[in-house]
């Protein structure tokens, strides 16, 4: 029987999760390789998120897919469905990992722009009337793949981060796991293979918690009359059509479709980037499978800046200190999202 070990120590001043170790079906590391074939086998998975490295432990599902065991920005897969260091943060529909997921997050009210376009530099939970992105448009999608893509009716899925070929589940994708799993009930969802907590829902009035170790709010990517969907899981129920405003704080849990698994899945995940030192205070250094083309830098007000970028380094020397995301674009195509603190 698999077992898995995570010893997670939170950084509170910057509210970074730094996962220190994983025992993961006999590994002392990760290296990447996706779950076998059957129903309920275990891989792993690295990626960067809120500025450091992670280790997230993937499941094999009932439906075929791959999923995460654990919902983004938890400190650990769930031990039971009330518990509170799996629930992970809570992120508003159509936004991205900007920290205003994390669940101490400052409250806001919405911004003039009230779209993606009007989010760069904010990293709070927005709150209030207007809500936030409360226009509802149903063509809005929450699917882009880095911040170059959003716009105001685009939004970036904070899943991209692992991997191009990750995503935002849709609302067939979590009916179809739902009655693959047979998840009719928070018992019945923690039981199954994906280890579903009950993390409640923040609440786009005033920022309060609801049914937190009761029920289960967990977003899937299409937009609704209402908002956004997601998945309610309830005391009897589990469904896949419920709705709510966009500016609710939901569980967010990643997948990787069946249909864009291939041979090269089984190996370790090709165009990795690594970022390092981070935090930085002068070179940051880049290492990568492919040609860097286009480095793009913007400052946590959202300002692009500049900085020398030669082959695999950029001099931050001459940038102040703070919270830069950085975006680099490959000869591949791919865009991937890098956040970096300069001292």
């Amino acid at each position: 029987m698999a077992e898995n070990l995570f010893f997670a120590i939170k950084s509170l001043g910057l509210g970074i999760l730094l996962v220190a170790g994983a025992a993961l079906n006999g590994q002392q590391s990760c290296n990447n390789t996706d779950p076998g074939n059957n129903s309920g086998d275990l891989g792993c998975v690295t990626f960067s998120y809120q500025g450091q490295s992670v280790v997230y432990t993937t499941v094999r599902a009932a439906d075929g897919n791959v999923w995460l065991l654990q919902n983004l920005g938890s400190e650990r897969v769930a031990e039971a469905l009330d518990d509170e260091e799996s629930y992970g943060d809570l992120f508003q529909w159509g936004r991205w990992d900007d920290g205003h997921q994390l669940r101490n997050s400052p409250l806001i009210s919405s911004p003039s722009d009230n779209t993606p376009e009007g989010l760069p530099g904010s990293g709070s939970f927005i709150i209030g009337s207007p809500g936030w992105w409360s226009s509802n448009g149903a063509d809005d999608k929450w699917a882009g793949t880095g911040l170059a893509e959003v716009t105001e009716t685009m939004g970036a899925d904070p899943c991209r981060v692992i991997g191009l070929e990750w995503k935002l589940p849709s609302q067939a994708d979590w009916a179809n796991v739902v009655q693959a799993e047979n998840i009719i009930s928070p018992v019945k969802a923690y039981g199954g293979n994906l280890k579903l907590p009950m993390g409640g829902y923040r609440s786009s009035s005033d920022g309060g918690f609801t049914f937190v170790g009761k029920r289960g709010y967990f977003w899937s990517s299409n937009a609704a009359t209402t908002g956004g969907k997601y998945l309610y899981i309830g005391s009897t129920v589990a469904n896949a059509s419920a709705g709510g405003p966009r500016g609710q704080g939901a569980s967010v849990r990643c997948m990787k479709s069946q249909e864009q698994l291939g041979t090269a899945d089984i190996h370790p995940r090709q165009n990795r980037i690594d970022v390092y030192p981070n935090p930085v205070k002068g070179i940051l250094t880049l290492k990568s499978d492919s040609l860097i083309e286009h480095v793009r830098i913007i400052n946590a007000a959202g300002q692009r800046v500049e900085a020398s970028f030669s082959g695999t380094q950029i001099n931050m020397n001459n940038l102040p200190s703070d919270l830069y995301i950085i975006e680099l674009k490959l000869n591949n195509g791919e865009s991937i999202v890098k956040k970096i603190i300069k001292n």
